[in-house]
């Protein structure tokens, strides 16, 4: 028996290949654990309230992109 494939056109314009969201969980959702989930085909999302300033988050933001390769402006 083949798998089903779930594709939609955001699972295409997000790259998502598997129909899996880690949720934005505080404390937890960090760079490490987004990274790994995206990576791993599914959708990673970063708490932002984790973050106590602006600058903590766009430092998350900036190691999330660098644990998955990410472009600037694509996530």
């Amino acid at each position: 028996m083949e798998p089903r494939v779930f594709s939609t056109r955001v699972t295409r314009m997000l790259g998502i290949e598997h129909p899996i969201i880690q949720g934005g969980m505080m404390w937890v959702s960090q760079p490490e654990l987004v990274a790994a989930v995206s990576n791993a085909g599914g959708l990673g999302i970063l708490t932002a309230l984790t973050y106590d300033t602006p600058e903590g988050l766009e430092r998350a933001i900036a190691a999330t992109r660098a644990l998955t390769g990410a472009r600037s402006g694509s996530i």
